[in-house]
């Protein structure tokens, strides 16, 4: 039984707030064995403990949000909140509380994706490549998925910089062998060669932040004091926003640079592709 009234996470309907509100979307009980998991489900695994404990709070007061489901057939798709559904399996219910909507193949995974950025146990690169995923797939702003889930900009901007890091530190910022913190000052070296150079001496010789940041720092003075410029702060800022790659801009006595960063040939041609409206002549 629904304990509240009906509503998703604030961010889900601050995106579909027409898809999911329209004339047509229905709350019913619908047989738990009727309902089954979204195969493209973002979030493969799920923490035993957690689903316990939620189990536990819905044999108590019952199921306060329902599921978001879409009819398929007989049966029904879920689109938000696996989750709780797996707390119903546990906690005995017979008839889960959902909320019925015709929703597109495209929408069910962006709804699904942005559930999973409203939680907090994803690690840094699994964050950065789901806000990529809702940028690029799906053409949202970074002001559109700071909204969505509920962040500042500059933390939805930042995080996406992660994505300008060669495969092996991602990887390294993957596994936990380096954090954040590690990765946003590797991001201060000029090419991908001095940021790999810099990961090897972060893991042989266990750097702090802070000293990987003192590293960073000296290797770049110039290019750092420069960037002080908020003028061109800001116009890196919004470069980088728009070419999905961290782009740097200064200015010098009579002459100015603008560096676009790439990770890979494929960065490199769709950055082309954005500038001149055609692809890469490689």
């Amino acid at each position: 039984m629904v304990k509240s009234k009906t509503r998703l996470g604030r961010g889900i309907d601050a995106l579909f707030a027409e898809s999911l509100h329209e004339e047509g979307a229905q709350v019913i009980e619908i047989p738990i064995e009727d309902i089954y998991p979204n195969p493209a489900q973002p979030r493969k695994q799920f923490d035993p403990g957690s689903i316990a404990e939620l189990g536990e709070s819905i044999k108590s007061h019952g199921l306060i949000s329902p599921i978001l489901v879409r009819k398929m057939n007989s049966r029904y798709e879920i689109i938000a909140g696996e989750r709780r559904f797996q707390a119903c399996k546990i906690a005995g219910i017979d008839k889960v509380p959902s909320l019925v909507k015709d929703i597109s193949d495209a929408d069910a995974f962006k709804i699904s994706l942005v559930e999973n950025l409203q939680r907090e146990d994803l690690n840094p690169m699994e964050e950065a490549e789901a806000y990529y995923t809702l940028k690029e797939q799906f053409s949202l702003t970074h002001q559109d998925i700071a909204e969505a889930v509920h962040k500042e900009r500059s933390t939805i901007t930042n995080a996406l910089r992660l994505m300008n890091l060669p495969g092996e530190v991602k990887q390294a910022l993957r596994d936990g062998h380096i954090t954040t913190g590690h990765a946003r000052a590797i991001l201060m070296m000029d090419d991908a060669q001095g940021q790999l150079s810099l990961l090897n001496r972060i893991i042989t010789r266990s750097l702090s932040v802070r000293e990987t940041e003192k590293i960073a720092s000296a290797k770049g003075k110039k290019r750092s004091q420069r960037k002080r410029d908020p003028y061109w702060l800001e116009l890196s800022s919004l470069l980088t926003e728009k070419l999905g790659t961290n782009v740097t801009c200064s200015w010098g006595k009579n002459k100015g640079k603008i560096v676009i960063n790439v990770s890979s040939r494929e960065e490199m041609q769709r950055v082309i592709k954005d500038l001149c409206q055609q692809e890469a002549p490689f």
